[in-house]
Formats: C-alpha cells, sequence, structure tokens
C-alpha cells in the first residue's frame, strides 16, 4: 500500500487525457480507412461512427473498473477482488497485451517509415531507434512523459487538422462526401471490428489513474471524452477526404490510404516542404510516444505481477520490455504478416480485454462491498 500512497498527486486531469488518448490514436493511422472502406465499402463512415459509440462506452466502464480502488492498479487489486490465481493470470495477460501493443505500433510505423520516407534504412534499424528512444522517454517517469505529450500533441493537431483541411482540396468525387442511406448492418459490423485496432489501447487508464491526482480524476476523465471527440472529428474529416478522392473501389487496394492522400497533397509541394516533414516529424514522436506509454504500463504491471517493489524493479522490466518489443518487431518479416498478427490475434485479445475484464471485475467487486470498502481504507494515503 505505500506504493500506491506515494504514487498520488503526480499527474493532472488534462495530462491524464492526453496519455490516454495518447495510448490508443497511434495505432494503424496511416491504414485508415482501408479496413472500413473493404468491409463497408460507403457504409464504411457509419461503421467508423460506431467504433466511435462502442470505445465511448468501453471507456465509461473502463472508468469505473479504475473507481473500485482508485488509488492501486487494475494489477495491484485484482488478486485481492478475483482471487490471486486468477490475478495472476490477469497480470500475465495483461503484460503480454501490452507487449503485443508495442511492438505491433513499431512495426505498422517502422514498415511505412521504411517503405515510404526512409527506403535505404533497414526496418530493423527504425523500430530499434523508435524503441529506444521510447525506452528513454518511459524512464523519465509518468509526469516528464506526460508533459512531453503534452508539449508534442498540441502543434500536432494543429498541423493534423490544417493537412486534413488541405486533403480536402484535393477532393474528386463530392458526390462521395455524403453517408449512404442504405445502410447494411453486417457489412457495418464487420468494418467496425476490423479497423477497431484503431482504438484498442486506452485501458492504459487501469495502470495510470492511481498516479493522477485525487482531485483531478474526474475531469481527467471527462477530458479522455473530449480527446474522444476530437479524434472522431479528425477521422471522419480524414474518411471523408480519402473516400471523396479515391473512392470505394480504390481503398481497398492501398496499402496505407493517408499515405496516398499525402502523396496526392505532393503535387502542389506541400508533402516535401518543411511543414509537411514536420506532420510527419510529429507523427513519429506520436508513436514513440505510445510504445513509451506501453513499457511504463508494462514496466509498472509486472511489478505487481511478481511483487517485487526496489528500485531495479522499474529500470528491468523497462529494459526487458524493450528488448523484447525489438525482438519480437523485427521477427516479423513484412506489413502483411503483421496485418495477419493483428487481425487474428491482437483485435480478440484487445476487445477481448476492453470487454471481459472490466465486466467480470466490476461484477464480482459488486458482491464484495464489504471486502472493497476495507480495501479502500487500507489505500488510503494517512495524512502526515
Amino acid at each position: 500500500m505505500a506504493q500506491a500512497k506515494q504514487r498520488l498527486g503526480r499527474i493532472s486531469g488534462l495530462q491524464f487525457a492526453t496519455t490516454v488518448t495518447a495510448g490508443y490514436m497511434a495505432m494503424g493511422v496511416f491504414y485508415f480507412p482501408r479496413e472500413l472502406v473493404t468491409s463497408a465499402g460507403r457504409d464504411g463512415i457509419w461503421a467508423f461512427w460506431l467504433e466511435g459509440a462502442v470505445t465511448y462506452l468501453l471507456m465509461r466502464l473502463i472508468f469505473a473498473l479504475n473507481r473500485i480502488l482508485p488509488n492501486e492498479t487494475l494489477g495491484e487489486f485484482a488478486p485481492k477482488i478475483l482471487s490471486k490465481p486468477l490475478g495472476i493470470i490477469l497480470g500475465i495477460y495483461t503484460a503480454l497485451y501490452h507487449l503485443a501493443l508495442g511492438a505491433s505500433a513499431a512495426i505498422l510505423f517502422g514498415y511505412v517509415l521504411s517503405n515510404i520516407f526512409l527506403p535505404d534504412t533497414p526496418v530493423w534499424a527504425i523500430i530499434a531507434s523508435m524503441v529506444l528512444t521510447a525506452t528513454y522517454m518511459a524512464s523519465l517517469g509518468i509526469s516528464s512523459l506526460a508533459r512531453t505529450l503534452q508539449a508534442g500533441y498540441i502543434p500536432m493537431a494543429i498541423l493534423t487538422f490544417l493537412t486534413l483541411i488541405l486533403a480536402l482540396s484535393v477532393i474528386r468525387h463530392p458526390v462521395l462526401l455524403l453517408p449512404p442511406v442504405n445502410i447494411r448492418a453486417i457489412p457495418i459490423l464487420q468494418g467496425a471490428y476490423r479497423e477497431y485496432f484503431l482504438f484498442i489501447g486506452f485501458e492504459v487508464t487501469v495502470t495510470l489513474y492511481p498516479f493522477t491526482r485525487n482531485t483531478d480524476r474526474r475531469q481527467g476523465e471527462r477530458f479522455a471524452y473530449w480527446g474522444l471527440a476530437l479524434i472522431m472529428i479528425a477521422g471522419t474529416i480524414l474518411y471523408e477526404g480519402i473516400m471523396a478522392t479515391f473512392g470505394p473501389a480504390f481503398i481497398p487496394l492501398l496499402r496505407w490510404p493517408v499515405v496516398s492522400i499525402m502523396r496526392v497533397l505532393s503535387l502542389s509541394g506541400f508533402f516535401v516542404s518543411k511543414w509537411g516533414m514536420l506532420v510527419v516529424v510529429l507523427w513519429t514522436i506520436a508513436v514513440v510516444s505510445f510504445i513509451a506509454i506501453r513499457l511504463w504500463c508494462l514496466a509498472h504491471d509486472l511489478i505487481a505481477l511478481v511483487q517485487w517493489h526496489s528500485r531495479y524493479s522499474y529500470p528491468t522490466f523497462l529494459i526487458s520490455g524493450a528488448l523484447a518489443i525489438i525482438v519480437c518487431s523485427v521477427s516479423i518479416p513484412n506489413a502483411k504478416v503483421a496485418d495477419y498478427f493483428m487481425e487474428r490475434f491482437l483485435l480478440p485479445w484487445g476487445l477481448g480485454y476492453l470487454i471481459g475484464v472490466p465486466v467480470v471485475t466490476l461484477s464480482v467487486a459488486h458482491f464484495r462491498q464489504s471486502t472493497i470498502q476495507k480495501l479502500r481504507q487500507q489505500s488510503e494515503p494517512k495524512e502526515a
């Protein structure tokens, strides 16, 4: 419990929301909206909005899970509520989940940089550079990491929205901007599922919540909802721009539709300009930050799992996690294998985690209110 008491008052509500948003928005952005359109065609926009609605509901569920014992991470309080064996299984599941997400982000963006922007650089060198940078960021602690995210995400958001506005200027088929009215439920559900890796990752809150100031936690939740709303607005503009530029028949043939729309913009000299390169640099920061958040969560969840609390535990697990991500990433031979891994394993694992863990834990906690009250009293920091 002492560890829970020492961690309070570290980040603000806005920093919490920024970190949560950074924990999911970097996943698969360059693939967007290929899977939506491949499955649902023009109905892909409805699938995207469905993803946003589902994410909002799952966020509410995860935040309710956080409030069971707000001064402890899920890895710390799950064994006390669900039983020790189930807590250990959940801890291993969570650690593997963070590892898989970090490796997936490194693989996806590594191949984008290697194939499009840095063709003469080996992909393993790009991945290793990103992971090592993320390791350094995570080693500074959550306060420094959150401040870095705040400093980087504001200009990134501004430039991203300006890029989206420019993307609208190259639209070739304005009629495709209108959402279709003949809604097909099954293709929409399929598209929403296959593209949902864009939102997987906001469960970082189960580790991050105790590191947020007591008075800022509810405010942080509200800011996280606003962050989701901004992502939905930006995603809608990006979807409409890509759809009306390439059309529903051509988008499934594009490996990275976002890169393709940037190439269209390059005809006017934008993408090769300093401004355009800054957009790429800022998105690189976003992906590196995503990996850093995964490493930070992975290290803290492993500490809770093995109950090793010392000055060496965090750096040991941090470095071990970074090496594991590098090894896993460079073991993937190409982007197609990465796509297969994400669709067959990461998506069901992620959705299973986001739905199953809070539902089961909240259900058990509902019938163990007396135990919850005792645990809350024990975890509350005592006044000096």
